[in-house]
């Protein structure tokens, strides 16, 4: 163990009694140097985390310094509210610290109000927020009504045809092993759908996903998206046999450089048209030109197909009710000229102007040509215009990283088994529900800490 603490053995053999008898933990606690203990924050201070567990002799006390991370309980959260009645769910991303520029947190809820100066958010893991809007980088606005599946959020949910290694699941997310292996799950998907989530790769990126397979085990109907870093292809498979080469989709050039990317897939079934973007611009277009609606089904495989790892995360499956975003591809912000915010619409149009207040949906934006009124729902993104206002790392930092995807910095000067109590500057002291979380980082300015926090990952 790390200087700063001695742990008995006995808590040691009390947590491997609680592994091999297969009592689930409330929560995990991963050490700088490997070590990890399983059990329940008592309290959290300035400098020290208490913890326990039915099978500690008494309570723990461990230094923060020697902490990578506190994995939380997984299961599904009864939220007091029902925020299901709202017509959009926003999406609030805030500006990075001070030198960690591009690494930007998030606030999800409900706008509720605008003014000069702030944003009403509406939460239910920290009640109504007031959010500065310096320190807000950009808004992301979904309806709320489109929304058929956000995950993963366990292996279980998912069917395994193949090897049960070949997929694992850790800190909501989906991990490839070296072994090759597919999972399936009925979404279902409807004949118009939008799939989103983000990927990271070791070395090569090597993903296979198939749309509207008609059963969840040796699926014969199926679309099928190959990803490989120099190239994607779509293939359409009746009776598990390709269609002739004259009906065959021709292959695109991927070339992604980076070691990870979001996807975006809108699937028209109808219309065999499959539109993949990958950081929000548009890579390719699959056209079916005999598209055989009723030969297909619901599910959805995921294929690992060599022997590199891969991570996915943050997948959402919604119905995609709204015209092709396009203009993203296009640089529709790059073209506007003047001062405000910059909008862009549910239809691919973009607009700059001045936003205001929030009646019965509307939200009033004051352009050079005339006042709008514009559904929320019907606003994609806005774009803040640069400020010199940035946060500062603080010493008292974690990262927190929402069950629904996304995180935030909050300098917490206490955790306890409910709640975390601290400040984030964007928002002020505030306190917030720990059962919204699935995981927190701490240490997160120290190199040593990152590097191990980051192998730890995979």
């Amino acid at each position: 163990m790390s200087k700063h603490f001695i742990i008995p053995s006995s808590i040691l053999s009390y947590t491997l009694s609680a592994l091999v008898f297969g009592q689930e933990p409330s929560a995990k606690v991963d050490f700088i140097n490997g070590d990890k203990i399983t059990g329940s924050i008592v309290n959290m201070q300035k400098d020290s985390l208490e913890f326990k567990s039915s099978h500690f002799p008494q309570n723990a006390r461990f230094n923060k310094d020697s902490i990578l991370s506190i994995t939380l309980p997984s299961k599904k959260t009864e939220l007091p509210i029902d925020f299901q009645q709202a017509n959009h769910v926003a999406e609030l991303n805030l500006k990075g610290r001070f030198g960690y520029e591009d690494e930007q947190g998030v606030l999800r809820g409900q706008i509720t109000q605008i003014n000069d100066s702030s944003i009403e958010l509406s939460t239910w893991f920290a009640g109504p927020l007031t959010v500065d809007r310096s320190l807000i980088h950009s808004i992301k606005i979904r309806s709320n009504d489109s929304e058929l599946y956000r995950g993963p959020n366990s292996l279980k949910e998912w069917t395994s045809s193949t090897s049960q290694d070949a997929w694992k699941y850790r800190n909501g997310a989906l991990i490839s092993s070296t072994t090759r292996g597919s999972l399936a799950k009925d979404v279902p998907l409807p004949d118009k759908a939008h799939l989103s989530f983000d990927l990271e790769w070791k070395n090569y990126l090597g993903l296979s996903l198939s749309f509207y397979a008609n059963a969840k085990e040796s699926p014969t109907n199926y679309y099928e998206l190959r990803l490989q870093n120099n190239y994607m292809y779509m293939q359409k498979c009746l009776k598990g046999e390709r269609p002739p080469q004259l009906d065959r989709m021709p292959n695109s050039n991927l070339n992604q450089p980076s070691d990870s990317a979001q996807f975006d897939i809108y699937m028209d079934k109808k219309r065999g048209e499959f539109h993949v973007f990958i950081d929000g611009k548009k890579a390719h277009t699959f056209t079916d030109h005999s598209p055989s609606v009723d030969k297909f089904g619901t599910f959805l495989f995921l294929r690992n197909y060599n022997e590199n790892r891969m991570r996915l995360s943050n997948m959402i499956i919604k119905k995609w009710t709204n015209t092709l975003l396009s203009a993203t591809d296009e640089g529709a912000f790059d073209q506007l000229d003047g001062e405000g915010q910059q909008l862009l619409l549910a239809n691919g149009d973009a607009v700059i102007g001045k936003i205001g207040k929030i009646k019965d949906g509307l939200l009033a934006v004051e352009t050079t040509h005339t006042p709008l009124q514009i559904p929320l729902s019907n606003i994609p993104k806005i774009n803040f215009p640069s400020e010199p206002n940035q946060p500062k790392a603080e010493i008292q930092d974690i990262k927190a990283y929402f069950k629904e995807g996304g995180w935030i910095i909050i300098a917490a000067e206490r955790i306890d088994e409910h709640h975390i109590y601290g400040m984030n500057h964007a928002i002020g002291e505030h306190t917030f529900r720990l059962d919204a979380f699935e995981k927190i980082d701490f240490n997160i300015y120290d190199r040593t800490h990152n590097k191990a926090r980051q192998l730890n990952k995979w």
